[in-house]
């Protein structure tokens, strides 16, 4: 009975949001000439998911949840886009952000440290990225959305964002009601919504794959153990791709609904850039993320199977723990993020030892590493630092990384590359794109890597890549098998 009269109360505070327009007056009285207005307004509990499934037939949508952790973002239109290019791309982005930030006027009905306008997006593995496949995306791609959901633990959070093209105060407020009006309206589109009838399903789609084959994967992973004898570098990663067609449009939002119920701990994420492709995947490896002063990163590389038994698992974990090859793979990720992080002057903290992150599907080694930082260093500086770890590019990363393209032969893109969100304030966090797909229409490539040391075995690395295409894999047939 109490859970009835709580949803009821609910959903008659969504259908009576308001905008606190004297608040609004008075503040854009004070305004000096800003380009944009950012109001942000606490909402009743919802769920992020269900309006990009809303909204999934619309250009620019951002996704990005990790359920263990209670924080989703969601995210729809583009009003500024921030690109860059080039060695400099992450430089470029944080001096544009600086700039942005003092055009937008931002207002808040309350008090919280996310409330300032987020931009949402990321980075292409490599500086430059023109395959046409990935044109969309670019290098660099972020941008400051017409609306953003924001939810944190039980709360959630509206921003709205609008032009200022003009000084007309009544104006600015209805462009604010006018969005916020739709997303009252989605809530209720979500409510009425009904489970389609048996009789009514689709049928279920087959997903046809394609791949290259374990002969070159074969070479591929020789030529690079020649590399690593001749002491060229001492660790690379390789990456395979897998296309799958299915028979009909791929409904991602579904993709993800899936991801996120089989991947808590991970971090879920979907851009889609204009009405083009989109880019998803549920990572376990966080790159950066900065709160106030604290920065935090994940060394984890490593990895063997879920058992089928408690007992198997835990001998598992203890093979992974002992395995000198993948304890050597994972000591490169951390010896690797505590150099770059000290040449620039950032004393990093982490255990001796590292621990286990257990996903549903496999188990990393992982080392969990934080550093408090000055105000004057960003979230960008910071992924700067650290991209591409020893976890997707190799070690010596100088060395190694401008291996992998000749080696692999495919289009990495943007797998591997930082994907998150940043706001004005400061605080943001980009995770590391693994365990990744693009997919545009009926269409998809999978994306999955290992580490190659001197003492990796073809083999063992294919069925390591095979166990982590898996997840993307298997949500994709669950999609597809159910009604679009």
């Amino acid at each position: 009975m109490d859970n009835r009269r709580q949803n009821t109360t609910d959903e008659q505070d969504i259908l009576q949001l308001t905008l606190d327009s004297k608040k609004i007056r008075k503040i854009l009285k004070t305004d000096s000439g800003n380009n944009w207005i950012s109001y942000s307004l606490s909402i009743p509990e919802v769920d992020p998911l269900a309006y990009i499934e809303h909204y999934s037939d619309t250009p620019d949508l951002f996704y990005w949840e990790q359920p263990q952790n209670e924080f989703a973002i969601a995210a729809g239109g583009s009003l500024v886009t921030l690109k860059a290019t080039g060695s400099n791309r992450f430089t470029e982005i944080n001096d544009q952000s600086k700039l942005l930030k003092r055009k937008i006027l931002s207002i808040s009905e309350h008090d919280h440290q996310v409330t300032e306008p987020v931009l949402v997006g990321g980075y292409s593995f490599s500086d430059h990225n023109i395959h046409k496949s990935w044109k969309n995306f670019g290098a660099s791609h972020f941008t400051l959305p017409e609306w953003l959901i924001l939810k944190t633990g039980k709360k959630s959070i509206l921003m709205i964002t609008v032009p200022l093209k003009d000084r007309n105060h009544t104006s600015i407020i209805e462009n604010l009601e006018s969005v916020l009006n739709q997303f009252i309206s989605v809530f209720q589109s979500i409510k009425a919504y009904k489970t389609p009838n048996s009789k009514d399903k689709v049928p279920d789609s087959d997903l046809l794959q394609t791949e290259s084959s374990f002969s070159d994967w074969n070479e591929q992973v020789n030529k690079s153990k020649k590399l690593i004898a001749n002491g060229t570098f001492q660790k690379i990663v390789l990456a395979r791709q897998v296309n799958v067609e299915a028979e009909k449009r791929i409904p991602i939002p579904r993709v993800m609904y899936f991801l996120r119920q089989q991947f808590p701990e991970c971090f879920n994420f979907m851009i889609k850039v204009d009405q083009g492709p989109s880019f998803i995947g549920a990572t376990p490896e966080r790159l950066v993320s900065l709160k106030r002063n604290l920065m935090m990163t994940d060394g984890l590389a490593g990895s063997i199977s879920r058992g089928e038994s408690a007992s198997e698992d835990m001998a598992l974990g203890h093979i992974l723990m002992a395995s000198k090859k993948d304890r050597s793979e994972h000591e490169f990720v951390v010896k690797d993020i505590r150099n770059n992080l000290k040449r620039n002057r950032v004393n990093a903290e982490y255990p001796r030892k590292p621990g286990i992150k257990k996903l549903s599907n496999v188990q990393h080694l992982y080392t969990p590493i934080s550093a408090k930082v000055t105000e004057e260093i960003s979230v960008h500086e910071l992924a700067e630092m650290l991209h591409p770890t020893p976890a997707v590019g190799g070690f010596p990363k100088d060395d190694a990384v401008p291996y992998i393209n000749e080696i692999e032969k495919i289009d990495r893109g943007w797998y591997a590359g930082p994907v998150g969100w940043y706001n004005m304030n400061g605080s943001g966090e980009f995770a590391v794109a693994i365990r990744s797909a693009w997919i545009m229409n009926s269409s998809a490539r999978l994306f999955a890597g290992c580490g190659i040391v001197k003492n990796s075995k073809p083999s063992k690395e294919w069925t390591e890549t095979e166990m982590k295409l898996s997840p993307i894999l298997d949500a994709l047939k669950l999609a597809t098998k159910s009604r679009s």
